[in-house]
């Protein structure tokens, strides 16, 4: 098997986000040379986040992330 579908809500694919925007450039070379484009990753999962309903985005204290 290549491929999964993991079930990630908005807050989840924000925290990926986030942190594929935090990679410095002498990782992503060494990630691309493994896995391929951080970039085209970042770039296919922000099309998903643009999708998904933001107008729940703040965080409340009674919220439980589901990780």
């Amino acid at each position: 098997m290549t491929e999964a579908q993991v079930p990630l809500n908005i807050h989840e694919l924000g925290i990926i986000l986030t942190a594929l925007s935090s990679i410095d450039g002498r990782d992503d070379i060494l990630i691309a040379k493994d896995y391929g484009s951080v970039s085209a990753l970042k770039d296919r999962l922000q099309f998903v986040y643009q999708q998904l309903d933001s107008s729940s985005l703040s965080l409340s204290n009674d919220f439980e992330p589901s990780f």
